[in-house]
């Protein structure tokens, strides 16, 4: 290893248990990101299994936890150099991307061959010997900037031409099993009365586009609960902090900002040069039952500490979030917001859990035709119904727009 890459690693290490000590000093956050014991973990798997994933310098490997027993499951395809390998593809396409929208086909096709590589590698063997409606999954190193549920075999009975993982099994995301534990409990005790909601803050800096469909989504998010929506010029900091420990459901349609090398820099954008950064919730002690951060990067963790796991939800399950909705990627503004409008249809109106109403709409997202969507969107209220319509109208109505990896598989469901 280069001398100034060890040196980068090593500041970047120092600067992680800096952040890791500080947090220890709260109070009930003593155990943050420690070793949980066995018990802990079969405790975690008590509803559905468990199953820890790490690569290897060979083979990698799977610890399935279920029914009071440990399944291990050797993964021949994965190890730290071919996930390393599939990372840095992934990244570099995404860059190139974010750079230049014109090179979306060549992000969408590696994201393709990644996801596709990513079921025989790891869910196929995981699934053939746990097959389960429910998962919830730790990750171990880069492997967690992947999006699991959306690896895919070609199938031709789905109207996609393929069958993807969360088609067999709903998939939540932990940093750990004692987080798990925690999480579960916050469920069970919290309340769903009131929704904070923070939509396009302004003035936002010249580089970030604006929001056309934020202020609709949280309009679907808010529908039914007292709520306090903050938007434009009220999207403060200090506005946004004021309501946040009271809040049962927290939502974010605004931009978020990942920073892979510091990740307590990670932070949603505010209005003006304000922000939400990680280090800042990890100081919080919150209530809700979910956070939904309808934004970019928002559950990118770092990728120079490969041990660890640290982003935004890490962040929001250890300030007392039982659950969190975040995305692995950048997204689209229509189509997310069409997304979290049907997410909280599911999940208002029947008795999902945040994990499958997800699920649920975004099969619903990819496998729908646009003339569906246009049908969907003349059954809501009249100002989310004219602004939708007024996007999906001009589409060809036999095609389905969102079926592409990229457009519907960024959110993924973290916690409870």
């Amino acid at each position: 290893m280069e001398a100034d890459r060890f040196d980068e690693i090593q500041q970047a290490r120092r600067g992680f248990d800096e952040v890791v000590a500080e947090i220890r000093q709260v109070p009930g956050h003593e155990d943050f990101l420690s070793e949980p014991a066995l018990a802990d973990i079969l405790n975690a798997a008590d509803d559905h299994p468990l199953c820890y994933l790490t690569a290897a310098d060979s083979d990698g490997a799977a610890l399935i936890v279920r029914d009071g027993d440990v399944i291990p499951v050797v993964l021949p395809m994965l190890s730290a150099t071919s996930t390393r390998e599939r990372v840095e593809s992934h990244l570099r396409h995404y860059r190139a991307f974010r750079r230049d929208p014109l090179s979306l086909p060549s992000w969408t096709s590696d994201v393709d061959d990644t996801t596709q590589w990513l079921w025989e590698a790891v869910m196929a063997p995981v699934l053939s010997l746990c097959p389960a409606t429910e998962m919830t999954i730790i990750t171990g190193g880069l492997l967690g900037l992947l999006p699991l549920h959306a690896a895919w075999f070609p199938d031709s009975a789905a109207v996609t031409g393929r069958r993807y993982a969360l088609d067999d099994v709903v998939i939540s995301y932990v940093p750990n099993a004692r987080s798990l534990t925690v999480a579960r409990g916050r469920a069970q005790q919290s309340t769903m009365d009131t929704v904070l909601a923070v939509a396009d803050p302004l003035p936002r800096r010249k580089e970030l586009d604006p929001l056309h469909s934020a202020i609709h989504e949280v309009n679907a998010a808010c529908d039914g609960y007292t709520s306090v929506l903050l938007s434009g010029s009220a999207a403060t900091a200090s506005n946004v902090r004021s309501h946040l420990s009271t809040a049962d459901i927290l939502h974010f349609a605004c931009h978020g900002i990942a920073d892979l090398d510091v990740p307590a820099n990670s932070h949603l954008v505010l209005a003006g040069d304000d922000r939400l950064t990680l280090r800042d919730l990890l100081g919080m002690d919150l209530r809700a039952r979910l956070a939904v951060l309808s934004a970019c990067e928002t559950s990118m963790a770092g990728t120079d500490l490969p041990d660890e796991a640290l982003g935004l939800p890490t962040g929001l399950l250890h300030a007392g979030v039982a659950g969190v909705v975040a995305s692995l990627w950048a997204v689209n503004d229509l189509s997310s917001a069409i997304l979290m409008t049907e997410f909280y249809r599911r999940w208002y109106r029947s008795d999902s859990s945040p994990a499958r109403a997800l699920r649920d709409a975004q099969q619903w997202l990819r496998d729908s035709t646009n003339a569906e969507k246009v049908h969907a969107a003349e059954q809501l209220p009249a100002e989310v119904r004219d602004h939708f319509l007024d996007m999906l109208l001009f589409r060809e109505p036999d095609d389905r727009d969102e079926a592409a990896i990229p457009v519907w598989a960024a959110f993924e469901h973290i916690g409870v």
